[in-house]
């Protein structure tokens, strides 16, 4: 399955754009991601349907996007005096030991900055401060996910609980993405729940 592209990835080049141009744009050098608000909700929407539109990744809508804020991560940067959301990734926990890494886009003009890699590992660190033992990704994206820790998986052995999941997905039926799992030691998770 090496065939598939590893991070970056940019939308086609006839697609009609929502994102800003931020090639003008003065980046801070340490962007940190903090919990999405529910002001973000637009940025975000953006920013996914960008991907989704170049079947890169599952659109999200906005009452998805509003009825899950809690569990998404986002980067801004203030853009002629506003904050504009420049990537985002989501953490749905599934089972009592089982989180799934989602959504994970950064915006085209940004990428290979470190900034995916930085929403990944904090949504990594918070499922490990829930207690989940394992986080699992369906990616487009096997290299930048294995730089991070996850390692390919059949799809076969994972828990009933992501197919209920992803029976809702259009791409059920013809999936292209490449499952990968990551594995907390036992260690840690017993200190962190003490």
């Amino acid at each position: 399955m090496s065939h598939f592209a590893s991070a970056p990835q940019k939308a086609g080049p006839d697609s009609t754009s929502l994102l800003p141009d931020l090639n003008h744009v003065v980046i801070p050098q340490n962007l940190r991601s903090r919990h999405a608000r529910i002001q973000d909700v637009d940025g975000m929407s953006a920013l996914i349907n960008e991907f989704a539109a170049a079947r890169i990744m599952l659109a999200r809508g906005p009452l998805y996007l509003y009825q899950n804020i809690q569990n998404y991560r986002v980067i801004t940067v203030p853009v002629d005096g506003e904050d504009v959301v420049v990537a985002c990734g989501g953490l749905h926990v599934l089972w009592e030991d089982l989180a799934e890494v989602r959504s994970v886009a950064v915006h085209p003009d940004l990428q290979r900055r470190g900034i995916g890699r930085s929403i990944v590992l904090d949504l990594i660190e918070d499922a490990r401060q829930l207690g989940a033992a394992h986080v699992f990704t369906f990616t487009l994206s096997p290299v930048f996910f294995g730089s991070l820790g996850f390692a390919p998986v059949d799809r076969n052995t994972l828990s009933p609980v992501v197919w209920a999941e992803c029976s809702k997905c259009p791409k059920f039926y013809k999936c292209d993405e490449v499952s990968m799992m990551l594995h907390f030691p036992q260690q840690e998770q017993n200190h962190d729940q003490s």
